[in-house]
């Protein structure tokens, strides 16, 4: 047999090293094609081998496929290619032609080149088989991925050997068989390896279709080298003359000039390889369509049409269609066959004088062959540089997240990123990263530079860097504090050559960055500069009175200059600032200069009379209310110091204040009478103690008479008299008060009347001890006159009195109290300031009235321009002008865009009738709408009735503008003068016809409020809404009980002191005392002696040594150490019973020594004395008893005893249901029974009982603030006192009830005191009545009438008593068990024990009741939730349990959790998020694919991880918490806890749990229900703000007992400390400690106190009076101020804050009232307010602060966490220290330093380890949960800042960039011929993060499967008005589908042209015509065909599940333009567009 030889070329090493590889390859006949007999060594070559075969067949086979890769192991896989062997012969026949394919087989041919395996396997067998295989169909073979033809031939070779494969595109090929029974074998296998799928490959006729010249190759990369490819062409087509151009990377199409041989050429080119690859051939089918290019704007389509119809001009024919692609510029062509298209081509083209060029179109392919090869030029650039700023390229240099963002985004753009910050230029560079002869560049040069540009562009506009000007002092000072601020995405620079802080990184985070470090910066270099420029001066003075005289001249311009004097050597010295300190010293000096020294021209008389003044005292009286600066110096000559300016009016003032008068004696005048005369006088003087005001001096010739006018004048006057022989006659007239002597004296001056001059009468003002009067002096016939004309000038005087309350007023006056003053002279009156005490500042009342079913009417005090409610409405006259109070505060506060309708209106003449209303904006109000509504003027016609229809329009104005809520003010009160009767009757009339005209179920207004600032109108017309009809309705809903229901035996009341008995350890109890019973020596060391000693610690057993030995039955006190109690009794331990009483005694007196109050006490002997339970409590107790034999002595108010084992438990329970039952029907002496209810009189405080009523004796208006009304009030809180505000005052004995407030009661019960035994009597019955009616089983009463109520407290308990017996005879069936008065005084105890006991005696006939019903006479019968059957059988299903833990009501029900009616409920599930059991698969099945989805999105979690979705198709709740369900009671514990924490942080208020654990996790149901209570015990601890109801949801009956029973111990769980513990079934719960209640901002702030002035004015004329009040307002008006401080976070202060803002108010008096949920209003002086204002908006910027950070810490959590190794586990550390510690990882720190718990931690980074302050290390690793890149998703560049804030609405400016962007494009997109023209009238930017988060992890996922392909588009969806508001909260909808068209499926529709929406049937106008159209990102990622009825996509392979489904459908695949979404998320409404129809 001849031997065949084939030659091996390619080896990787020498023949005799790889021919075991080689043999053991092409002996496979499957591998290789054929098996060899021998193989060689080539004789020329080692790297050569010769192949040996004996059947052609196998050497052809291994010859076609040529091209070979073996594996030779240590050189991995490599291609080794056959070739023939020269000398070889072979016999090669011609093989036949294969038959021709049938003409109905229309699918283009990709191959037609002949196969040889099937011609030779024909060959062999007979003509019938021949025929019969000739009908063989070739099968078109694809793959999902990129598979090698080597894997693709060795897998069909398992079903044949003769078979050919050839290339026939990405991912396809085509497979030749060459026998029906191979064919039906592969068919025959249901599912192929590799994802492959097999279909019939059919070819059409060829000759009609398919283009001779033209031909798709495929199978190239972006690497193939051009001239390659050109060489491979030429090759395959033997050099005949040709060009292709490139369709991408893989594809290129070839263009033959001339007809060639097209199946040598197929053939060729799918036998040989390039470079290594398959090269793939499709015929490209011929085209009829042309593109026509060039100036085509001046040529209509008619024109067009006309010439490429004419064969003869242009060798065209028959134009079918004409498609403008450009206007300007192209258009494609369509014609009748392809022969006309093909034959334009040829032509060149000049039509009506325009050169046009025509290539062939292929729609296909979606482009225009030119048939030449596009060629790369020297001039083509590889290479862009943008320029970037040194430092942002240093961020990128050092930000490693951000650069691999940078090349992530170049890399698809084929660039290569080159950052260098140290260069010379500061250019980014990025080079082209393919070979400039490659396939790529080819491709992608043209537009490379452009587009690498633009996207570069578009990345760095992300970015930024901000420059800050810093010296390089301030810089040092503040650079750690900066650094400290740097964030993940900024980095931080200094340029110390041009002093500038260079912040760069992300453009938002280097924006909050700047702001943050440039506040920092300016605050720093204030401080630096006051460092360098702070100097000191100083200034020699002359004396001490010219410093205090400067001083006083130049303090108020200090600002902040120092001024410091040296009183030894008089110089002043000046420190600050260097310009302020040459200010002021230039301000000294001139004051100096300007100072001069000048003695007084006085008498001696008058110098002598001067100088014995107090000369300060002078000048403060005289000299400062005349504002002359003056300081008299008591020198020898009496000099002043004064201004220059000023000399002349000090003198004039001291000469008015002084007088010297000279009077002549005669001779015969001086002698005896005249010494008596004058010895008289001077002792007038001295009685009226005026000797001080003046100084007579007597010589023989005269009288010197000097001092204060006044006194010189009346003195005078008498000398004067006396000397003129006229008796002299004095009269006193006493005046009121000593304010009103100050101010006859002062501005009266009632001596220079020209009456009383005429009479020669003075008056003297005197203010002696007794009283103030005037001493009128006169001669004696003239004195009546005198005395006459002075009353008739007193009795013109007039005192106004005037209040100033309000915070800072009183704070205002008394600044200006002197320039008041002085004012208030000037205006001939007298102020006096009087500062009272304080009163509290209550919130505004309120009065609310329900009328019909759903409308409210409120009447309120306070601010309109404050109120928050949809709509205000503002008064306003017919010309729209702001000339009336309210409207002037509207304009100010609103600011002036609420003015702009009113000038339309005016501009437009337009003047209004009264009753018409106008809307406008809201403008700065906190309203939605405002509504001016135009009144008439009282007294006008008709006036009545167009104020009524003003209000009723105002409503339907409201109504028809959806609003809610509306306010009024008292319409047509003030300036327009209507009654305040008139006003309340037109609007009661308005609101009546309103709720008519609606059948009284309006559609919106459910809320009418009328705000007025005067509380007295407010009074006024709620009293007339009372009288007209509208009667106060409202219902007060009690509270329930937070107190537990005791056990009957746990508790006995000895003499009114409560005994308790619990369970526990008594080490942990909070009472004052503790009592241990120990050995002689006090260091007994066992039982629960040993656990006291062990707990109080060393400082008492210590102290215990010192006091030891104590003898037996001794007791001693000592510290209580590390205890909670305050004491420890130390007693000897007792031999007998005797004992423990007899010692125990001497423990209650020693309590009593010490004032103690609580007391706790242990089973004593119970242990090592080994006495029985029974009579340790019954010497314990008699013990008790008899030291509280007499109450009254006692300080103790209750004791607990504490037992240990629950066996000594249970028998003092016994014993003390045994002391219960009184022996023989007997009463204790305080306790008395009225039927079957008990009486009981105890000591006590009335607002610490725990009941179910408390009764309050107080006034009618229910305001009594004393005695024990204000006792009860203050404790019960600002709410109950609102209530009783809004109640009204009380009617006769009729009692009112309202809530318990913050008392340990559910109602208190309030009625009028009585003043008499009578009124006693009946309103108690009253009282009792009224718990008839509430249901309330106990109640406490004070002692009634007692107190300011005068009755005696004997009568006053026995009328009493017989209200309760006049109640309780006629009410057999009462439901009242329990009644006591509660007594705090002694004195009144005892009386009311006696009249007790006199009761008892009097009163005939009482029998005791039964003894069943004495325990639970003895429950606190407090309000319980609980639900429980009567039947001991009842099914526990039927009633579900409930008990408040903390604030949280918790509550276990049976049911179905998918029913439930809460904001979230728990899905306990897998890791994968995906269980379909139980009640997992329940939630997912009824929520719906959505949440499946979005599960699969966030999967995998953790062990112990948790996500929060939305809620699908269960409408009933907005969240599922999907947990990672656990299998032990403390993952269960631990995992609730997270679940309610995770609540928490959402502000979700309720929540719904299923039983964890026991279903797939098989755990019993009792540990489960003990797991769960414990996290709700942990949670409650942590005093949660927003949860509120936590449902514990029982699917299965049988599981139901043992979670009720869990939850119902849980009821045992006191709110006191001092509970005792409750052992659950598996594990403890811990008590929930006592929980203090919210701290309430708006009731805090409303009960600070304020300083009230009082000022009193005292004047003579009523217009001066006025002046004074006038000014004093105006002050007042002027230096108070009101500002609004408005923010989201105001409810989300932390407490702390809160009570700062309190602290803040009390400090500054400053009114801070909470005006909204996110508003506080604040009022006082405006220094103050501006001050409080700044402060509180630290504390909300804080908060903010806060509320991002967790924001933050919630969104990295979901995405990534730090954890550390805990004994052989990883567990997860806290998310707000992972949260810290990522930082500190990106900021690229060495190492970082935490605390927890007390702990200091410290990350090492190099070393990833985590020690301790103990030096123990372990290890810690960063744990992504789901791909890096969704841990930080940045919002998109144009969003303005959204300060924690989920959604903004941001209406775009019309002439910003952005808005002129987004219009162009959409008028563009909406031009059609079927569509209107359009005209935009707003486009408002949608800004919602929770929504964008959800879009962009989506499309990073498609992004992820799809890297190499654009998968987001701009499309356009067109929606209502109604709608919009749905979608810019919550996203597109998949619900809404159907309401318009379902024929591509049930999604969301989009379209890719803005006009297709502009249709009505999509964007339906309102009724203003306006129009809305989306403008929104879409991921379409994968595409696939749309039909009706489609839920979702397509599977992408149906044989594959694992392959997914396509991204969206769309109308037509190849050229899509209607998109249909399915996810929710697959959409982001970016742009909402505003438009109309023109």
């Amino acid at each position: 047999m001849e031997e065949k030889g084939l030659v091996l070329e390619g080896l990787p090493d020498d023949f005799n090293r790889v021919k075991a590889k080689i043999q053991l390859y092409f002996k496979n006949k499957r591998r290789s094609g054929g098996e060899i007999v021998q193989i060689r060594e080539h004789p020329d070559d080692k790297r050569k081998a010769l192949l040996i075969y004996q059947k052609d067949e196998d050497l052809k086979k291994v010859l076609e496929k040529r091209t070979h890769k073996v594996d030779f192991k240590s050189h991995g896989s490599v291609e080794v290619t056959v070739k023939l062997q020269e000398d070889t012969q072979i016999k090669t026949a011609k093989p036949p032609l294969l038959p021709k394919p049938k003409p109905e087989k229309c699918l283009p041919l990709k191959s037609e080149q002949v196969s040889p395996v099937r011609n030779a396997t024909t060959a062999d067998k007979g003509h019938k088989e021949e025929e019969d295989d000739s009908e063989i169909l070739d099968l078109l073979v694809t793959t999902p991925d990129s598979v090698e033809k080597e894997t693709l031939q060795m897998y069909f070779e398992q079903f044949t050997e003769q078979l050919e494969l050839a290339k026939h595109g990405n991912n396809s090929w085509i497979l030749k068989l060459c026998s029906q029974s191979d064919l039906k074998e592969i068919f025959g296998q249901k599912e192929h390896e590799f994802g492959i799928t097999l279909e019939v490959y059919k070819e059409g006729r060829l000759g009609e279709k398919l283009d001779p010249r033209r031909f798709i190759l495929t199978g190239f990369d972006g690497a193939t080298d051009c001239k390659m490819i050109s060489v491979f062409i030429g090759s395959c087509s033997k050099k005949t003359e040709n060009s292709w151009e490139t369709l991408d990377e893989d594809r290129i199409v070839v263009t033959f000039k001339h007809d060639i041989d097209v199946a040598s050429f197929l053939k060729k080119c799918t036998s040989k390889q390039l470079q290594g690859r398959d090269i793939g051939v499709t015929r490209l089918e011929r085209t009829d369509s042309v593109l026509v290019q060039g100036a085509l704007e001046t040529l209509t389509e008619d024109v067009l049409t006309l010439y490429f119809s004419n064969k003869k001009r242009s060798g065209g024919g028959d134009v079918q269609s004409i498609i403008w692609v450009n206007r300007q510029k192209s258009a494609v062509i369509t014609f009748g066959n392809c022969d006309d298209a093909h034959a334009v081509v040829e032509q060149k083209h000049n039509v009506c004088g325009t050169e046009v060029h025509a290539s062939l179109f292929y729609s296909t392919l979606q482009k225009a062959l030119t048939g030449e090869k596009p060629i790369l030029t020297d001039k083509t650039s590889t290479k862009v540089s943008l320029p970037v700023s040194e430092e942002l390229l240093r961020f990128f240099e050092d930000n490693e997240r951000c650069r691999k963002q940078l090349e992530s985004d170049a890399k698809p753009l084929h660039a290569k990123v080159l950052i260098d910050s140290a260069a010379a230029a500061n250019e980014l560079i990025l080079e082209m990263d393919v070979k400039r002869e490659s396939l790529a560049a080819l491709q992608i040069a043209p537009t490379w530079e452009a587009k690498t540009t633009r996207e570069v562009e578009s990345f760095l506009s992300k970015y930024d860097s901000v420059e800050l000007t810093a010296e390089k002092d301030v810089w040092t000072k503040v650079e750690n504090d900066c650094n400290a601020l740097v964030t993940l995405d900024t980095a931080l620079f200094y340029r110390e050559l041009n002093s500038k802080v260079v912040i760069a990184g992300v453009k938002e985070e280097v924006i909050v960055l700047s702001d943050k470090i440039r506040a920092l910066l300016k605050k720093t270099a204030v401080e630096v500069e006051v460092e360098r420029n702070t100097i000191e001066v100083a200034i020699k003075l002359d004396s001490r009175e010219t410093f205090d005289l400067m001083k006083e001249r130049v303090e108020a311009k200090l600002g902040q200059v120092s001024l410091s004097h040296d009183e030894k050597q008089h110089i002043v010295s000046l420190r600050g600032l260097k310009d302020q300190v040459h200010s002021v010293e230039t301000l000294i000096k001139q004051t100096q200069k300007n100072i001069v020294t000048h003695h007084l021209k006085l008498s001696s008389h008058l110098t002598h009379f001067l100088k014995s003044l107090d000369l300060k005292k002078f000048e403060q009286d005289y000299f400062l209310p005349s504002h002359i600066p003056a300081i008299l110096l008591n020198r020898e000559d009496l000099a002043i110091l004064v201004e220059k300016e000023h000399l002349k009016r000090a003198e004039d003032k001291i000469h008015e204040v002084l007088k010297e008068e000279s009077m002549l004696l005669s001779s015969s005048k001086n002698d005896e009478t005249w010494t008596l005369f004058f010895r008289n006088l001077q002792d007038e003087i001295e009685s009226l103690q005026k000797a001080h005001d003046i100084r007579i001096a007597q010589s023989d010739t005269q009288v010197i008479i000097c001092g204060f006018s006044s006194a010189v004048a009346d003195v005078a006057g008498k000398v004067r008299r006396y000397l003129d022989n006229k008796e002299p006659a004095t009269e006193n007239i006493p005046l009121k008060s000593a304010r009103e002597l100050e101010f006859v004296a002062s501005c009266l001056n009632l001596s220079e009347l020209p009456e009383l001059k005429r009479l020669g009468a003075t008056v003297l003002d005197c203010n002696t001890s007794n009283s103030p009067f005037l001493k009128v002096t006169a001669a004696k016939d003239s004195v009546k006159d005198a005395v006459s004309v002075v009353q008739q000038q007193l009795s013109s005087i007039v005192v106004e009195s005037h209040k100033y309350s309000k915070a800072g007023e009183a704070k205002v006056l008394q600044k200006h109290e002197a320039s008041v003053k002085i004012k208030a002279k000037e205006m001939q009156c007298s102020l006096y300031l009087t500062q009272e005490q304080a009163i509290k500042s209550s919130p505004p009342k309120s009065f609310s009235h329900k009328i019909g079913n759903l409308v409210t009417l409120s009447i309120t005090e306070g601010d309109l321009h404050h109120f928050t409610a949809d709509a205000l409405t503002c008064p306003m006259s017919g010309d729209l002008a702001f000339s009336n109070p309210v409207a002037q505060r509207f304009l100010q506060f609103g600011g002036d865009k609420i003015a702009e309708v009113c000038k339309a209106q005016q501009k437009e003449q337009q003047c209004l009738l009264p009753g018409d209303v106008v809307l406008s904006e809201a403008g700065k109000l906190s309203a939605g709408t405002l509504v001016y509504a135009v009144l008439p003027r009282k007294g006008q016609s008709l006036d009545s009735h167009y104020l009524q229809s003003a209000v009723h329009n105002s409503l339907l104005k409201a109504e028809g503008k959806g609003c809610a809520s509306i306010a009024l003010p008292a319409m047509g009160c003030g300036s327009f003068g209507f009654s305040v009767k008139d006003s309340c009757v037109a609007l009661r009339a308005a609101v009546l016809q309103f709720c008519s005209d609606h059948q009284n179920s309006p559609k919106n207004i459910r809320h009418i409020s009328m705000v007025h600032p005067d509380e007295k109108i407010v009074e006024e017309y709620n009293a007339l809404i009372k009288e007209l009809g509208f009667p106060d309705t409202s219902i007060t809903v009690p509270l329930q009980s937070l107190k537990p229901k005791l056990r009957s035996g746990t508790r006995v009341l000895i003499n009114g002191v409560p005994i308790c008995l619990k369970e526990g350890d008594i080490t942990k109890e909070t009472a004052d005392v503790i009592v241990n019973s120990t050995n002689k020596s006090l260091d007994l060391n066992t039982g629960v002696s040993g656990a006291i000693l062990k707990a109080a610690g060393k400082s008492v057993v210590d102290e215990c040594k010192k006091l030891a030995p104590l003898k037996a039955g001794a007791a001693v006190m000592t510290g209580a150490g590390a205890l909670q109690c305050k004491y420890i009794a130390q007693m000897v331990g007792p031999g007998n019973t005797a004992e423990i009483t007899s010692s125990l005694e001497i423990v209650l007196n020693l309590c009593e020594a010490k004032a103690v109050t609580t007391l706790a006490i242990p089973a004593i002997g119970t242990g090592r004395g080994g006495f029985a339970p029974k009579e340790s409590i019954k010497a314990i107790l008699t013990a008790i008893e008899k030291h509280l034999k007499e109450p009254n002595l006692s300080c103790l108010r209750s004791i607990t005893v504490v037992a240990f084992e629950h066996k000594t438990f249970d028998d003092f329970c016994d014993y003390f249901k045994t002391w219960n039952k009184p022996a023989s029907g007997k009463m204790p002496e305080n306790q008395v029974k009225i039927g079957s209810v008990r009486i009981e009189v105890k000591k006590g405080d009335i607002t610490n009982e725990t009941v179910r009523g408390i009764v309050n004796t107080t006034n009618r208006d229910m305001s009594l603030r004393s005695g024990v009304s204000g006792a009860i009030f203050k404790a019960a809180g600002a709410s109950v006192e609102q209530e009783c505000q809004k109640h009204g005052p009380l009617q006769k004995d009729v009692a009112a009830v309202s809530s318990g407030g913050n008392l340990h009661c559910d109602f208190i019960i309030h009625m009028v005191g009585p003043h008499s035994d009578a009124e006693v009597r009946s309103r108690v019955k009253k009282v009792l009545e009224r718990c008839e009616e509430k249901q309330i089983t106990t109640v406490s009463f004070p002692a009634v009438g007692t107190g300011g109520g005068g009755v005696k407290d004997v009568d006053a308990i026995g009328a009493m008593l017989q209200g309760f017996e006049d109640h309780l005879s006629q009410n057999v069936s009462t439901v009242i068990k329990l009644i006591y008065i509660v007594i705090d005084r002694d004195n009144v105890l005892q009386e009311f024990q006696k009249g007790l006991k006199a009761w008892i005696a009097n009163s005939q006939g009482m029998e005791d009741d039964e003894d069943e019903e004495e325990e639970e006479e003895w429950e606190d019968y407090s309000s319980t939730e609980e639900s429980s059957s009567s039947d001991p059988g009842a099914d526990a299903s039927a009633n579900p349990v409930e008990v408040m833990m903390g604030p949280i009501k918790v509550k276990v029900v049976c049911g179905d959790i998918t029913k439930e009616t809460v904001e979230a409920i728990v899905n306990s599930t897998t890791t994968s998020l995906d269980l379909n059991t139980g009640v997992s698969g329940a939630i997912l099945k009824a929520s719906g694919q959505t949440v499946v989805d979005e599960c699969k999105l966030k999967a995998p979690q953790p062990a112990d991880g948790m996500i929060l979705t939305k809620a699908g198709n269960l409408s009933n709740i907005k969240h599922i918490i999907h947990m990672v369900g656990q299998t032990t009671e403390k993952g269960i514990s631990s995992s609730m806890y997270k679940v309610l924490r995770m609540c928490e942080e959402n502000k979700i208020q309720s929540v719904s749990f299923p039983a964890l654990g026991t279903g797939a996790g098989n755990l019993p149901a009792a540990g489960v229900a003990g797991a769960m209570t414990e996290a709700l015990t942990d949670f409650a601890k942590d005093s949660p703000k927003h949860l509120k109801r936590v449902h514990i949801v029982i699917f299965q009956t049988k599981l139901l007992p043992d979670f009720q029973e869990a939850i119902k111990k849980c009821k045992k769980i006191s709110r006191k400390a001092s509970a005792r513990h409750v052992k659950p079934l598996q594990q403890p719960v811990n008590p929930v400690p006592m929980l203090q209640p919210a701290f309430r901002l708006a009731k805090e702030t409303a009960a600070v106190s304020f300083p009230v002035m009082a000022v009193d004015v005292y004047g003579t004329s009523p217009t001066n009076l006025a002046k004074v009040k006038k000014l004093l307002d105006e002050l007042v008006s002027e230096e108070c101020t009101s500002k609004d401080v408005q923010s989201n976070n105001v409810a989300d202060l932390p407490e702390a804050d809160k009570k700062a803002i309190v602290a803040l108010s009390r400090a500054n008096q400053v009114s801070v009232l909470v005006t909204g949920s996110d508003k506080l209003t604040l009022s006082g002086k405006k220094e103050d307010v501006l001050d409080a204002v700044l402060k509180i908006k630290d504390f909300i910027r804080e908060a903010r602060d806060r509320e991002v950070r967790e924001g933050e810490v919630k969104r990295l959590r979901e995405t990534l966490c730090w954890e550390v190794v805990r004994g052989e586990r990883w567990e997860s550390l806290e998310p707000g220290i992972s949260y810290d510690i990522e930082l500190a990882f990106h900021r690229k720190q060495k190492s970082f330093q935490y605390q927890e718990k007390g702990e200091t931690y410290t990350v090492d980074f190099n070393e990833m380890k985590l020690t301790n302050s103990k030096k123990v290390s372990c290890r810690i690793k960063r744990t992504l949960l789901g791909d890096s890149d969704t841990a930080i998703i940045h919002p998109p560049p144009t969003w303005t800042k959204m300060d924690g804030r989920d959604l903004e609405i941001i209406t775009l400016q019309s002439n910003s960039s952005e808005y002129k962007n987004i219009e162009k494009a959409f008028l563009k997109s909406s031009k059609h011929p079927d569509v209107s023209p359009v005209q935009v009238q707003q486009i408002d930017r949608i800004q919602c993060q929770s929504q964008w988060q959800r879009y962009c992890v989506l499309k990073q996922n498609v992004d992820r499967k799809y890297p190499k392909q654009t998968n987001e588009r701009l499309l356009y969806h067109g929606t209502t008005s109604d709608i919009c508001q749905k979608i810019n909260k919550n996203g597109f909808n998949r619900s809404f589908c159907g309401r318009n068209a379902v024929v591509h499926g049930e999604g969301t529709y989009f379209a890719k042209e803005a006009w297709y929406s502009c249709h009505d049937q999509y964007s339906n106008p309102d009724d203003k015509g306006l129009k809305y159209i989306y403008r929104a990102r879409v991921v379409t990622g994968s595409l696939c065909k749309s039909r009706g009825g489609m839920k979702e996509p397509d599977p992408i392979n149906p044989a594959d599940p694992q392959a997914g489904l396509h991204d969206c459908a769309v109308d037509n695949p190849q050229t899509p333009f209607i998109f249909v979404v399915f996810c929710d998320a697959g959409a982001y409404p970016e742009y909402l567009i505003t438009f109309k129809s023109i």
